[in-house]
């Protein structure tokens, strides 16, 4: 079994064992798309499209549809104001981890600081010491043509960012992206996107004190996912941190994924990559020139109660009992 099927599993398990869903929450329910379009297929490891708050947990719902409403954030595959009713989504589970952060700084520490070597977490914004869909002060990247960036699309952003301080004295802004069941394929090329991707990118990109080593293969091959994401948010921080954004002398991009989903570590087909390394991470690992600015984090490391909560590790945990 592939790890995007184990984790349906998982899904439909919990759906119908938890206590946090109504009887009429656990029927299958069609994929509500872009745009509200559901289909004719209904799915167990999706919500009813009216209980699609419910994809989030209750420790967070509140919290996160706040912000959500609050800063005008997209959710992906939103069902109206809300988030998606896939029980897989990526976003849900970066919300359902990270939620209880945005006002509780002591949680960041306990996820965290050992790893960054926190002394203190400050507040990002009003009231929040984390907060989603970040897209920083500034439009860098000349993405917004009319003056207008939304949170969460049609920009470059990263699900999540904090601002703390180091041991070491350094105030820093940590960049959370988050994967869960993603893979990727060979996509087809279209020139008039490209053309505009690299007017906007590829001066950044093969910048001479840029983050990138971008003499080791061909931007277009970087058009590619996950390449193409990862390289507009590794830009993304260098220019934050160029700018000092929030008064940050240090800003790090984290990447928290699982290492069992082997399927996104494939997702590198391109010959130019492949001279680079046979996964992503290998490849991904050759082309920066500042390594210390980039790191991976097991997602597991929230399969903690006290970072997140006990249904937050009956969820997505591996004891999930079906009743």
């Amino acid at each position: 079994m592939t790890y995007s099927t184990d984790e349906r599993a998982r899904a439909i398990r919990w759906k119908r064992a938890t206590g946090t869903l109504p009887a009429q929450a656990k029927v299958p329910a069609a994929y509500a798309r872009k745009h509200g379009a559901v289909g004719e297929r209904r799915y167990d490891f999706c919500l009813p499209p009216q209980y699609a708050d419910r994809s989030l947990l209750p420790e967070v719902r509140d919290i996160a549809l706040e912000l959500f409403g609050e800063l005008g954030i997209q959710w992906h595959f939103g069902v109206g104001t809300g988030p998606s009713n896939h029980l897989l989504s990526s976003q849900v589970q970066c919300v359902n981890a990270l939620g209880q952060m945005a006002t509780d700084p002591e949680r960041l520490i306990r996820a965290f600081g050992g790893l960054l070597g926190i002394s203190e977490v400050l507040e990002i914004e009003a009231k929040h010491f984390l907060t989603f869909e970040y897209i920083g002060p500034t439009d860098y990247f000349g993405e917004a043509p009319h003056g207008v960036r939304t949170r969460g699309a049609n920009c470059t952003s990263v699900d999540a960012a904090f601002l703390c301080r180091a041991k070491t004295g350094l105030k820093e802004l940590i960049l959370l992206e988050w994967k869960y069941t993603e893979r990727y394929f060979v996509r087809q090329r279209t020139p008039s996107s490209d053309a505009v991707r690299k007017g906007r990118y590829y001066d950044f990109w093969c910048a001479e004190r840029g983050p990138m080593k971008s003499d080791l293969v061909s931007f277009d091959d970087i058009l590619n996912e996950p390449f193409y994401q990862l390289t507009r948010q590794q830009l993304l921080a260098h220019e934050l941190e160029r700018h000092q954004a929030h008064g940050a002398d240090r800003v790090r991009l984290l990447h928290v994924r699982p290492p069992a989903n082997a399927a996104y570590e494939r997702s590198i087909r391109q010959p130019g990559l492949l001279k680079l390394g046979g996964t992503v991470s290998e490849a991904w690992a050759r082309l920066l020139r500042s390594p210390d600015r980039f790191l991976s984090v097991d997602s597991d490391l929230f399969l903690d109660p006290n970072i997140t909560s006990p249904e937050y590790v009956s969820r997505y945990g591996p004891t999930t009992v079906e009743s």
